[in-house]
């Protein structure tokens, strides 16, 4: 029986696919893409709260008393007022002339943290408390404002429904934390109670105790993950921008109940990322290096040298910064990606 070459190569190739195929169903985990581990942490969480100056947050036993558990920076300084162009900075390297608490959408070319993560193979997710729905768009709804999410303002996010299922709730979090599925990078937004905006900081204090017990202390998450807890500004604008910000969680242990000096900002946390995974950078204020030293007890890891700044030289970082966005609120009419 006559056999053509053709036919060996077609018998061939079929063997092949079927091969392809099988290996594919029982091996496909070995074309995932490879999560890059971090230099200093795999995971990082940021806690953010609202308007309190150092001396009254450091003061308020809910806050204090986790004073033994991590670093206190007590140089850490907020970028500008009022809250807004804060939580845009942490996510964007810059406030981009962003000087009220008003509706922006931020151009989709515009790049942000989350492009630099996906791009790595990471993951992140917000965790709005009280956000009404995952991935919610709009401006306020109870005790979830949109002002205080880093991620909704830049178009990019808020107009991929992929994206926006990465913005999620309270509830989630928990889940994400007992499952042991907690992304890299992370960002928790207590309620506008909660996070001492609509009440004081006692009344913070009292439920990040709680938050703390209930939520926070479990090995899911504090063996594994970087915890900051920071405000996105004071309260006093003729002082220095000065806030509360405390490491703990997955830090070496003889730093725990010890004091950083350092000159630290809201840039310092995304310079710090950058670095941990070498992600690149946006090319804003992360690449400053006058206001973004990495954690110190990180800098060795990440081969970062960082600058010191004396105290006279320390910016107060009240004064109003333009940029691409100022005159430039805009209304929720664009369409979804």
């Amino acid at each position: 029986m006559h056999i053509s070459f053709a036919s060996i190569l077609t018998v061939a190739a079929l063997v092949g696919l079927a091969s392809a195929k099988k290996h594919d169903d029982h091996g496909h985990k070995e074309h995932k893409p490879k999560v890059p581990k971090g230099k200093a942490f795999d995971h990082i969480l940021q806690i953010w709260f609202e308007n309190t100056n150092f001396n009254d947050a450091n003061s308020t036993p809910g806050f204090s008393k986790l004073l033994k558990k991590g670093i206190l920076l007590d140089n850490f300084n907020a970028i500008t007022h009022p809250s807004e162009p804060n939580y845009v900075a942490a996510g964007g390297g810059s406030n981009f002339g962003i000087d009220d608490d008003d509706y922006y959408n931020i151009p989709a070319h515009v790049p942000s943290i989350f492009d630099l993560i996906e791009n790595k193979g990471l993951t992140w997710k917000c965790y709005q408390e009280d956000i009404p729905s995952v991935g919610y768009t709009g401006d306020k709804a109870g005790d979830y404002v949109r002002k205080h999410n880093p991620a909704i303002s830049f178009d990019a996010v808020g107009l991929n429904a992929t994206r926006l299922k990465n913005i999620v709730g309270h509830d989630q979090f928990v889940k994400d934390i007992h499952n042991d599925k907690l992304p890299n990078w992370m960002f928790y937004t207590p309620n506008m109670k909660n996070d001492a905006h609509d009440t004081n900081i006692s009344y913070a204090g009292n439920w990040l105790d709680n938050f703390y017990k209930k939520t926070l202390d479990h090995p899911n998450l504090l063996k594994k993950t970087l915890v900051m807890i920071t405000f996105d500004e004071n309260a006093s604008f003729p002082q220095r921008n000065r806030v509360w910000t405390l490491l703990f969680g997955d830090i070496p242990k003889k730093l725990r109940g010890t004091i950083d000096h350092t000159f630290y900002t809201h840039f310092s946390t995304l310079s710090t990322v950058e670095h941990n995974w070498d992600l690149g950078n946006l090319g804003q204020q992360d690449v400053n290096k006058t206001v973004s030293n990495v954690f110190k007890h990180t800098a060795k890891a990440l081969k970062y040298k960082n600058v010191h700044i004396a105290d006279k030289d320390v910016p107060w970082s009240n004064n109003t910064i333009t940029g691409l966005m100022t005159g430039k609120s805009y209304n929720d009419t664009q369409k979804a990606i």
